[in-house]
């Protein structure tokens, strides 16, 4: 059981590291706004959750953005 576990969990994680650059170079590429990092802090509990803490550090090329 626990191996299955720890197979999903380098899943995930593996996606989130395709995943994510792909959709930064996507953003980026609007010209109105750069992605200058992106952190993604994962703990894995024993009783199966996640606790995700992403720090996304964006700099705005044009005033007027309230988000991204």
């Amino acid at each position: 059981m626990k191996k299955q576990y720890l197979k999903y969990v380098f899943v995930f994680i593996l996606l989130l590291f395709i995943i994510v650059p792909i959709k930064s170079y996507a953003i980026t590429s609007l010209g109105n706004y750069t992605i200058e990092s992106y952190d993604i802090n994962m703990v894995v509990n024993e009783d199966n959750t996640f606790d995700i803490t992403e720090t996304i550090n964006v700099y705005f090329n044009m005033a007027g953005h309230r988000n991204i």
